[in-house]
C-alpha cells in the first residue's frame, strides 16, 4: 500500500516538472516571436529618430510604387513632361530670336508738339532678315525697342517738334514761306510766295517768328489769305 502510494507520488512530480517545461518552452518561443521582434523594431525606429536617418522608400516599399497609387499616372506624368523638356532644349538650342521675311516691323514716332504718333514699317526688309535683338539695338541707337520676337518688332523714340501732318507758316528773305517737319523731325522748306512780310502788319510778322501752324491744307490757305488782308 505504501508502495503503491510512493509511486503514484513519483508520478505526479514527473507530470508537473514535464508540465513546467512545456510552459517555459511556449513561453520562452512566444518571446522569441513577438516580444524580441518587437523591441528590434523599436530599437531601429529609436535609432532612426535619434540619427536623423530614415528609411527611403523604395526599401520600405520593394516594388518601388506608392501605395494606393495607380501605376499608369507615373507613365502619364513622364510622357506629359517630355514636351516641355523639347521645347526647352530647343529654346536654348536657339536662344536668340532672329528678324525674319515675314517679321513685321514698325517703327514708331512720337511728335511732341503736336502729340502725334507716326508708324512706319520698312519698304525693304532685306537688311533686317538674320537680325538679333541687339544687332538692331546697335543699328538703329535712337531708337528704343519696345518689342522684340519673330512675329512683330516695334521700336519707338520721340522728337520735339511737329510731325508731318502739319504746315508751318514763316519767313525766308523777307518772304512768306511754307515749311514742314519730315519723319525725323526736321524742318524743311515745303513752299516759298511772293508775298513779301513787309505788306504783313506788326503783329503778323511777330508770329511769323515762332511759326504759324495749320494742320491742313485746306487751314493752310485760309491762313495765307488772312495774312494777305
Amino acid at each position: 500500500m505504501f508502495e503503491n502510494r510512493a509511486r503514484k507520488k513519483r508520478r505526479n512530480i514527473l507530470l508537473l516538472i514535464v508540465a513546467l517545461i512545456f510552459v517555459s518552452a511556449f513561453g520562452f518561443g512566444y518571446y522569441l516571436n513577438f516580444g524580441g521582434n518587437a523591441n528590434v523594431n523599436k530599437d531601429n525606429k529609436t535609432q532612426g529618430e535619434s540619427t536623423g536617418y530614415k528609411i527611403p522608400g523604395n526599401l520600405r516599399n520593394p516594388s518601388g510604387l506608392v501605395a494606393n497609387a495607380d501605376p499608369g499616372n507615373d507613365q502619364e506624368d513622364k510622357q506629359n513632361q517630355t514636351p516641355i523638356k523639347d521645347h526647352e532644349q530647343a529654346a536654348n538650342t536657339n536662344p536668340d530670336n532672329l528678324i525674319t521675311a515675314s517679321t513685321k516691323i514698325i517703327f514708331k514716332t512720337y511728335f511732341t508738339l503736336c502729340s502725334h504718333m507716326v508708324d512706319k514699317e520698312p519698304e525693304d526688309m532685306k537688311d533686317f532678315i538674320n537680325l538679333s535683338e541687339s544687332d538692331l539695338k546697335s543699328k538703329f541707337s535712337d531708337w528704343t525697342v519696345n518689342e522684340f520676337s519673330t512675329q512683330q518688332v516695334i521700336l519707338k523714340r520721340e522728337k520735339q517738334t511737329y510731325c508731318p501732318r502739319h504746315y508751318i507758316i514763316g519767313s525766308k528773305d523777307g518772304y512768306i514761306a511754307i515749311y514742314v517737319y519730315n519723319g525725323d523731325g526736321i524742318k524743311t522748306l515745303y513752299e516759298m510766295t511772293e508775298s513779301p512780310i513787309s505788306i504783313l502788319t506788326t503783329e503778323d510778322q511777330n508770329n511769323l517768328e515762332y511759326g504759324i501752324v495749320a494742320d491742313s491744307e485746306e487751314e493752310l490757305q485760309q491762313k495765307l489769305e488772312g495774312l494777305s488782308d
